[in-house]
């Protein structure tokens, strides 16, 4: 059985229906978001991951926490024991809404460890934000990101230094 890794949670929103959790994976330059989609007193009908690369977080998040509107599509996956797993995440602004659309299921790898889709989504999860909240979730995940900058840096720097 494998072991489940706790994450440090930097930034949870939740709605009626829908919940979107950021999470660190900064151990391997990634921040991950982690979605759901349920109905009360029935548990998650759909859950949904992805991990996005640090570089790429900063500026996603650089351009909501401003209120810009995003188009942002991004494909990832993994192929374990020779099943590939499709991780598709799209931030999208719509009018005066930024939605968040998580979707996982079976992939093909292509080239070299590149995951495309394969088929429909096995799960897939969209989390609504209004500008504000968008904004709130975007300054709360740079902040931890430049925390985490400055901690890892000084480590490096004392670590040269002996």
């Amino acid at each position: 059985m494998s072991e489940q890794l706790e994450r440090y949670r930097i930034y949870s929103h939740i709605t009626r229906s829908r919940w979107l959790h950021i999470e660190d994976a900064l151990d391997i330059g990634k921040v991950r978001l982690f979605a759901g989609d349920y109905q009360k007193g029935q548990g998650a009908k759909a859950v949904a991951w992805h991990y996005l690369d640090v570089a790429d977080a900063r500026v996603l998040f650089s351009d909501l926490a401003w209120g810009k509107p995003v188009d942002f599509c991004e494909f990832k996956g993994t192929a374990n024991g020779g099943q590939a797993i499709s991780r598709v995440l799209k931030v999208k602004t719509k009018d005066d809404k930024t939605w968040f659309a998580l979707e996982n299921g079976p992939g093909e790898v292509i080239g070299e460890g590149a995951v495309k889709p394969a088929g429909e989504p096995e799960a897939m999860v969209n989390v609504p934000f209004n500008v504000w909240d968008a904004r709130r979730l975007a300054f709360t995940v740079l902040a931890h990101l430049d925390a985490w900058t400055v901690i890892t840096f000084k480590s490096r720097v004392l670590a040269q230094n002996s």
